[in-house]
């Protein structure tokens, strides 16, 4: 029988609960979200000398950064050419290099804090769902090899059975710097080295407020006053990180950020010759249409498959049939495979479905990295970690206008029509 429960944290050991401690009245950095976000800016800042506290409204991982698919992806969600399309050469140049530049971060803190999340460099397939859209891949390729210097490989059709044996696409394109992550094992992992740095974390402690104190710091340093449902803690910077959750305490990015979920099932484990048989490398894959597929084998051989094409309007019962229809069409022989697990996680998203990164009213915002969270999420707490702590760092998501979210009133209603016109759209493209 299928378990409504992410297969992530039931995969996980018990961890440390930081909640019932007491509140602080002041710390130098308030980090509000205990996503890789959060966590990753609080390690950093922590490191860093300040005196870093961490809020979490519910647990360390809740939103999406403990219950995705667990690839670590080092590129962006739109391809580099349609980035030039829309940022210009320079700042396409500059998101794409920050991706790859997280992906080696996300390494990087995996082995300084000895993280044990099954971080692998596997490699990434991105799988033409048409023949057009292989025509696409191979623009690509020539692209980032033409502007970044970055190798990519294409796969022709007839060579796909040595990268996935299915016969649904018309090619692929491979990046070998993208990983694999166990979500939730990693998030925990941060929230514990940036408390072994020093940062003092609090779960269920919910944020409703944030008061600025004048135009400049106070003579005691103090620029903001937190106002949470345990009391309030001045700050000299607050960090919000809450992603999906954002408009709730900052009303400049109501109407604007939304939540929006991701569903995912997870098989009971497969044979090690059908693991080997489907995914020969081991890769994450995920394909090229509007409402697409992404998945990967567990460590302990499941098939994680999730995909956006379940409406949240729907029942289990319903995202669980579809979601495993979409799996047998690229895999048959997975017909009679267990679905042990089913779950959703909650991303944050615009209309431009593009990372936001900067501040507003003197605070600091990091969100939106639509699918690609595991590693720019991470990589971009640590930056604007460094912004705070006065150091140098690197943000080319500053300065882009988030378009506000037609009608909406905080309930995403258009989310399910979206994906249903989306549906629509790959159907007949």
């Amino acid at each position: 029988m299928t378990q409504q429960e992410c297969f992530w944290l039931a995969d996980s050991p018990a961890t440390k609960s930081y909640v019932n401690k007491p509140l602080p009245q002041k710390a130098d950095v308030v980090v509000i979200g205990g996503g890789y976000t959060g966590t990753s800016a609080a390690l950093r800042l922590a490191k860093g000398g300040a005196k870093v506290l961490l809020l979490e409204s519910n647990h360390i991982g809740w939103g999406a950064s403990a219950r995705n698919g667990g690839q670590a992806l080092s590129c962006m969600h739109h391809n580099f050419i349609d980035l030039v399309k829309h940022h210009g050469l320079e700042r396409a140049k500059a998101m794409f290099q920050a991706a790859v530049h997280a992906a080696d971060m996300v390494e990087r803190v995996v082995t300084e804090e000895k993280i044990e999340c099954g971080f692998e460099r596997c490699g990434h397939i991105e799988a033409a769902s048409k023949p057009a859209h292989f025509k696409k891949l191979m623009e690509e390729q020539e692209a980032l090899e033409r502007a970044m210097e970055f190798k990519t490989q294409i796969i022709q059709r007839d060579a796909m059975p040595n990268e996935i044996a299915t016969t649904v696409y018309d090619g692929l394109l491979v990046n070998e710097r993208s990983g694999k992550v166990q979500p939730a094992k990693f998030v925990q992992g941060l929230a514990s080295a940036a408390e072994r740095a020093g940062a003092d974390i609090h779960e269920a402690t919910r944020v409703i407020g944030i008061e600025r104190k004048g135009d400049s710091a106070s003579h005691n340093g103090i620029r903001f006053t937190v106002r949470t449902e345990r009391g309030t803690i001045d700050a000299r910077d607050v960090f919000v990180a809450s992603n999906a959750w954002v408009g709730e305490i900052v009303p400049q990015f109501r109407g604007r950020v939304f939540p929006a979920e991701s569903f995912i099932i997870a098989t009971e484990p497969l044979r090690d010759d059908v693991v080997h048989r489907l995914i020969p490398n081991k890769r994450v894959i995920f394909d090229t249409k509007n409402m697409l597929s992404y998945y990967r084998f567990s460590d302990d051989n499941r098939m994680v498959f999730g995909g956006r094409d379940a409406l949240i309007s729907a029942s289990a019962e319903r995202n669980i049939a579809s979601l495993r229809r979409g799996m047998l069409e690229i895999f048959p022989e997975l017909q009679d495979a267990a679905i042990d697990y089913y779950w959703h996680g909650t991303l944050g998203m615009t209309m431009d479905q593009t990372t936001h990164v900067g501040q507003v009213g003197g605070l600091w915002y990091s969100m939106c990295y639509v699918g690609h969270g595991v590693t720019l999420a991470t990589y971009m707490g640590e930056q604007i970690a460094n912004a705070i702590l006065g150091m140098e760092y690197e943000n080319p998501f500053d300065g882009i206008d988030i378009p506000r979210a037609p009608f909406y009133s905080g309930r995403a209603w258009f989310v399910d029509i979206g994906k249903m016109w989306y549906r629509l759209m790959d159907a007949i493209e």
